[in-house]
């Protein structure tokens, strides 16, 4: 089993959000439950509430994205396990009676997550409270349409951030739903991983040799699309592009020549800062000097 710094595997989670919010006086926690708002909440009175949330061990989605801007609140759940629907529900009642005009859900697209979002959405709007739900979905691994969908990777955060400087305007519920489902269909992400995952003690969740990477995990080590030997990081870049932009592939991102794009570089987890330097620079000279974009 691999070694983690913890205290207790059944505590992390709770632990892991105590210490942000500690470090953070612009957060706090909302009693008995895993969620974390903004620690000024009157200031939403008059604007839309964003929440979104999703299993921790993806730190620092999602909890570090509240504040000014981004995030309301989030609701977290145990390590690659979604949130409770109770918990989400108080996320909701809670800046439902901040003032809110308005709650928008942001949901990466799994299962669990859809569900358990979904019940809390359909209760809140019982007890009258006006909430909408965009899920996303921007997985472009994939050369076949999958029944579920595209799953949910780390064009989330992007769209936190459209949805956060939308509501920050004054923007209205329907118009922010418009604006970041159109942002969220023009998205692509595909991860690569060097090495296996694994939660706090368990042993890793597959196996990958030395010398493979896998192209296409999900963000809980889902299976890939292939597995192939170490490149350089510019091959490997101009790879996952290659890739993403493929018209063959059912979720290919078309990009042009001249096209303006928003890049993000996330790291899965085992990356130094060092590496990410490097691949993100890799990714702006591909697009660049290799598509014109």
């Amino acid at each position: 089993v691999p070694k983690k710094l913890v205290n207790r595997v059944a505590s992390c989670a709770d632990d892991a959000l105590a210490g942000l919010v500690a470090c953070s006086p612009g957060l706090k926690l909302l009693q008995g439950h895993r969620v974390v708002l903004r620690a000024d909440l009157e200031a939403i009175r008059g604007r839309v509430a964003l929440l979104s949330g999703g299993g921790s061990g993806h730190e620092p989605a999602h909890a570090g994205y509240v504040g000014k801007g981004m995030l309301t609140g989030v609701v977290a759940g145990a390590v690659f396990t979604s949130p409770a629907v109770g918990s989400i529900l108080a996320a909701i009642r809670a800046v439902t009676q901040a003032g809110a005009a308005g709650t928008l859900l942001i949901v990466k697209n799994y299962t669990g997550d859809r569900l358990n979002f979904g019940l809390a959405l359909e209760r809140a709007r019982a007890e009258g409270a006006d909430v909408r739900m965009v899920v996303v979905g921007d997985d472009s691994a994939f050369a076949a349409p999958k029944k579920a969908g595209r799953r949910g990777l780390c064009g989330t955060i992007l769209i936190h951030k459209v949805a956060g400087a939308l509501a920050e305007a004054g923007v209205g519920l329907n118009e922010i739903v418009e604006k970041v489902s159109a942002a969220a269909k023009a998205m692509g992400t595909l991860g690569l991983s060097l090495s296996p995952c694994s939660v706090p003690g368990s042993k890793p969740t597959f196996h990958l040799a030395d010398d493979e990477m896998e192209l296409g995990l999900g963000i809980h080590g889902e299976a890939g699309v292939r597995r192939m030997k170490v490149l350089p990081a510019d091959e490997a870049v101009e790879t996952m592009l290659e890739h993403m932009t493929n018209p063959s592939n059912a979720s290919h991102l078309p990009l042009s020549p001249g096209a303006s794009v928003v890049l993000v570089v996330n790291n899965l987890g085992g990356l130094s800062c060092l590496e990410l330097g490097i691949v993100a620079g890799a990714a702006v000279r591909c697009l660049g000097e290799c598509r014109g974009v």
